[in-house]
């Protein structure tokens, strides 16, 4: 039990303190291209955290609804976007949770925490319109699962192959599927692989004064928004991807 408290306690303080996300490069950015791919107008955010990308959505006129299990993160939202719904739930309870059919369903790192994902996945597809959307970030390259996967409730990091067979087996086909985060993948692989050790995520949030200078949050924020999100490189951290129901 205490081990989960922390995993939940550290999620809340490392977004508790960047806030609206301004300095975080990577959320930020990632939370821009993931939006250019929503189509539907009601959208479900399984996960949602602090309601962040669903913030993001509502400036663009969709419709959002989110489900978060944390007390800690549902109090978060309220603080930093009032203005989306948040109900409490686990992802697993989406099925019952959601009463009408939806066009968008949104998993944005929260599938690899499912023990049953396939489970998961069909239940999702039991809440989305034939024609209906799923888009999900997961983190790719099972070599890479580590100890910080296992510290952050990581079941299992995903590749093409894996997403592919668990959603057309499900009723889904996919329409969109890439890499991200290409910047990440060597000193992650160094960290976890090589050193042993869990590759620290803080310097994300580091933006005072000779601990990350301006001109590297400056670089990142250039790098993540006008090369990473418009080239795929064919590998990275995270895989990205939008899948759509054909089963009625």
């Amino acid at each position: 039990m205490s081990t989960v408290v922390n995993k939940e306690e550290n999620l809340v303080e490392h977004y508790d303190v960047l806030g609206n996300l301004k300095d975080d490069f990577r959320n930020s950015n990632l939370f821009v291209l993931v939006a250019s791919k929503v189509t539907g107008n009601y959208v479900v955010d399984i996960g949602c955290g602090g309601a962040f990308f669903g913030s993001v959505l509502l400036a663009r006129g969709k419709h959002v609804v989110g489900l978060e299990p944390s007390e800690g993160m549902r109090e978060m939202a309220k603080r930093f976007n009032p203005e989306v719904k948040v109900i409490a739930g686990d992802a697993e309870e989406v099925d019952v949770l959601v009463e009408e059919p939806v066009e968008t369903v949104v998993m944005l790192d929260v599938l690899e925490h499912i023990e049953k994902d396939a489970e998961q996945i069909e239940k999702i597809g039991s809440i989305l319109k034939t024609g209906g959307e799923f888009i999900f970030v997961v983190p790719c390259h099972p070599f890479l699962y580590g100890e910080r996967d296992k510290q952050v409730g990581h079941y299992r990091r995903y590749s093409s192959k894996m997403l592919r067979k668990i959603l057309e087996n499900n009723g889904f086909r996919i329409e969109y599927l890439r890499h991200w985060n290409v910047l990440g993948f060597l000193p992650y692989l160094i960290s976890e692989k090589i050193l042993r050790r869990p590759l620290e995520s803080k310097l994300r949030r580091e933006t005072k004064a000779g601990t990350f200078s301006v001109m590297v949050q400056k670089g990142l924020n250039f790098w993540f928004s006008q090369i990473e999100n418009n080239f795929d490189f064919g590998f990275g951290l995270s895989i990205i991807g939008v899948a759509r129901k054909v089963q009625i």
